[in-house]
């Protein structure tokens, strides 16, 4: 009998059990966030407007202070999009 391979299934069951209701939860919003994300790229493959732009102009200047934070940590001195005064 080996102990070790036990002990590690009886850590790692318990940890299962520990985490089982937390993973559930975020492969729940994993999905949701794929699902919109697959709308808004078939809503702009077919050529229809965006229902939530009216919205995105409101967080725009927030939108930019994340964006250069993104593209500076990604190693992009500059915007890579050239129509985004962010720099």
């Amino acid at each position: 009998m080996d102990w070790t391979g036990i002990w590690k299934n009886i850590g790692d069951f318990f940890h299962g059990m520990a985490l089982a209701g937390y993973e559930k939860r975020l492969r729940e919003q994993f999905m949701e966030l794929n699902d919109l994300f697959m709308l808004l790229c078939f809503m702009e493959l077919v050529g229809l407007p965006n229902p939530a732009a009216i919205y995105l102009m409101e967080i725009y200047p927030y939108f930019l202070e994340e964006f250069h934070i993104w593209h500076r940590r990604m190693g992009m001195d500059h915007s890579p999009v050239g129509t985004l005064p962010c720099c």
